[in-house]
């Protein structure tokens, strides 16, 4: 099944102005190879903190500008499109996509996954993109399972575990994550200055 998200002008040109496809990938022949310079970098955590080698990781990350990353930041293929957010410690299982809409904000130990195993065949890998809107609070711990969509303003509470779409101007939390409050109109318009 394939979705596609209508963007705003100012979404597309963040997005390389392309239409995100939010369709499933599946690795039939297992997962594509990783670069395992990159991985020894990132595993070793504080390497990151020598700046040859967070210029590397940086550099790697093709499609992200300006983005913020602390010891503990680790990815596979560097499928991540940012700009102007904190990623910090975060681990991104990016098999599919994962689109971060600008002063978005991750706290710590947070997990991006788009990928699971498909339950009659093991060897086989299906990866669905992750969407999540402008400023974003990821707060700590919380864990992003593939093809969901965060909202705009959005806050997830610490521990969450996102299954599903998610609204914008919201807290959401628990495990699995659901809405807990909505924001007034004023909260909104002071969350996005």
């Amino acid at each position: 099944m394939v979705y596609l998200i209508r963007l705003c002008n100012k979404q597309r040109r963040l997005f390389s102005k392309k239409m995100i496809k939010k369709e499933e990938i599946i690795f039939k022949k297992g997962i594509p190879k990783k670069n395992y310079f990159i991985l020894a970098i990132l595993f070793s955590r504080f390497l990151i903190l020598v700046p040859p080698f967070k210029f590397i990781i940086k550099k790697y990350l093709k499609n992200c500008e300006n983005i913020y990353i602390i010891p503990g930041f680790r990815f596979f293929y560097g499928n991540i499109y940012a700009k102007n957010v904190t990623l910090g410690d975060t681990f991104f299982m990016d098999y599919a996509p994962i689109y971060i809409g600008e002063n978005s904000k991750f706290s710590f130990e947070n997990i991006v996954i788009t990928a699971t195993h498909d339950r009659a065949d093991f060897s086989l890998v299906k990866a669905r993109p992750v969407i999540i809107g402008k400023n974003v609070w990821i707060t700590s711990r919380c864990v992003i399972l593939g093809g969901v969509t965060i909202g705009d303003n959005s806050i997830i509470g610490a521990g969450s575990v996102v299954t599903k779409d998610i609204p914008a101007n919201c807290f959401a939390a628990g495990n699995p994550c659901r809405v807990i409050s909505y924001f007034k109109d004023e909260d909104a318009k002071k969350a996005r200055l």
